[in-house]
């Protein structure tokens, strides 16, 4: 944890968000972007709750998970230095795969069952809503710390294409929930380019259920529960240059990253029973790039 707050505070000095625009007076601002998101997200499940025979049993990982991705944010001087900061962000997975694999014994030893799927379907989403207070407002540097509440989601498939499974369409859906802080800042590197970025650090509840939609043997369309605790990182750095005094155009990246501590799985059978165990947790990582326009009022 110590190393993960001086990250973010090192990240903060060399950065700033992408949503200040180039005026000193702005009292709303307004950020567009488009552009293309790359990702991968795991979790795997032991044998027992205590996390033991074996100590990992069935894992997924989804690679690749690629597509366009659309934001849209707003920071809005409500009072004085006191400003609201809102944002929407989706992904549209148009490519990717699946790994499902199964082990008889301790740290992935005895492959008994090894499977690939596609996965270029579904999508991720995230909005935030908080409030900040301006630290720091001058010609050449801009920085607002801000609080609130995010809600972040995956909407994840198995699926084949090819006919070696006729009528597989498993799903996976998760939702990341909980408080958020975050740090904005914008440094003047001539008279109309900015370098912009923003950090965020999400300490958030995880809970995701699964729909195995071809074993009969569990209930649908909820065939069984994840729960757990965790976090997630987000960082942005981008260019915007002023084409005028209420436009700026801009382009730049972001990476994210997000992980649980161990957690429960919950597994519904057909039957009425409910089969528990430890879920070793959830984590997702990835990266974007993209292109967009500031407006300032």
């Amino acid at each position: 944890m110590k190393k993960l707050t001086g990250f973010c505070f090192f990240w903060l000095m060399i950065s700033t968000p992408v949503l200040y625009a180039q005026s000193d007076n702005n009292k709303l601002l307004f950020n567009i972007t488009d552009g293309y998101q790359c990702e991968s997200f795991h979790w795997s499940i032991a044998g027992n709750s205590n996390g033991q025979n074996p100590n990992v049993f069935s894992e997924l990982k989804w690679t690749k998970l690629s597509g366009q991705s659309i934001g849209a944010s707003l920071q809005w001087n409500v009072y004085q230095k006191f400003s609201v900061y809102a944002d929407y962000t989706r992904q549209f997975i148009t490519s990717g795969s699946v790994k499902d694999s199964d082990y008889s014994g301790d740290n992935r030893t005895g492959n008994t069952y090894n499977e690939t799927f596609n996965a270029g379907k579904g999508h991720t989403q995230g909005w935030s809503l908080g409030i900040g207070y301006q630290l720091i407002n001058n010609n050449w540097l801009k920085l607002t710390p801000y609080a609130g509440y995010s809600d972040n989601r995956q909407s994840l498939y198995l699926y084949d294409d090819a006919n070696r499974f006729p009528g597989l369409n498993s799903s996976y859906q998760t939702k990341w929930k909980g408080a958020f802080i975050k740090a904005i800042a914008s440094f003047k590197l001539i008279e109309k380019l900015r370098f912009n970025s923003d950090i965020t650090y999400n300490q958030v509840s995880y809970n995701a259920l699964g729909n195995w939609n071809l074993i009969t043997t569990f209930q649908h369309p909820v065939s069984y529960h994840h729960h757990a605790n965790g976090y997630g990182l987000n960082m942005n750095g981008t260019l915007a240059y002023s084409i005028s005094k209420l436009i700026a155009i801009q382009a730049g990246g972001g990476y994210l990253h997000w992980q649980t501590g161990n957690g429960t799985d919950e597994l519904y059978l057909s039957s009425g029973e409910v089969d528990k165990t430890q879920m070793n947790g959830a984590f997702r990582n990835g990266f974007k790039v993209f292109g967009g326009v500031i407006v300032s009022l």
